[in-house]
């Protein structure tokens, strides 16, 4: 848990290094800000949105490929949002429409000070438009100018088809090494390992 169409031609993957140079210097902890391409904008949950989290996993695909439980309410998402504010090493981040301001997904990261694992889903009406290759290239490039991180990492469900191809668009590569099984609500997933180095060191 925690922890639309787009409106420009050039497609994200091909511009990490370019979201990197021109993000500007972080001037305030990443929880009290927001960060955009225009298109979509990340920024902390705030108590406004438990709610709709909390309705928003119930849907079918999320709930086949994340571990969110199917009862997840609100009270217990305002909790986890509570505990993210004063997490050193894990991060949740609602995913908007930057134009509307409409919620679109989420996307997290929990880290230990060196290499870091990023998870995302989206809202059923969110789907098929880019928003989440664009949110997880947005992501990737903050977390690399703003953090000392030498490596992200995500995990996708071998059935995910859609998750691993916004992994590749956004620059991850495959990494077979990290392939792996987990077991989540009662069976074990098969998942796939993705990574990405930072940039001066790939």
């Amino acid at each position: 848990m925690l922890g639309q169409v787009p409106r420009s031609r050039e497609h994200p993957s091909n511009c990490c290094d370019r979201y990197i140079k021109s993000l500007p210097p972080q001037t305030s902890h990443w929880k009290t800000g927001a960060v955009d391409d225009g298109v979509v904008r990340l920024e902390p949950w705030g108590d406004e949105e438990a709610a709709w989290y909390a309705e928003t996993v119930c849907d079918p695909e999320i709930q086949r490929f994340t571990t969110d439980s199917p009862t997840l309410d609100a009270a217990q998402v305002q909790a986890a949002i509570n505990r993210l504010r004063s997490a050193d090493k894990e991060e949740g981040f609602l995913i908007r429409d930057a134009a509307s301001g409409a919620p679109l997904g989420n996307i997290a990261l929990t880290h230990d000070g060196q290499a870091g694992e990023v998870s995302y889903w989206l809202a059923p009406e969110a789907r098929g438009q880019g928003v989440a290759t664009r949110a997880l290239v947005l992501f990737t490039a903050w977390i690399f100018k703003n953090t000392t991180l030498t490596e992200l990492r995500l995990r996708a469900h071998q059935d995910n088809v859609a998750s691993q191809k916004v992994a590749l668009r956004a620059g991850y590569r495959r990494d077979p090494q990290r392939d792996g099984r987990q077991e989540a609500k009662g069976v074990v997933w098969p998942m796939l390992g993705f990574a990405l180095a930072r940039p001066e060191l790939a």
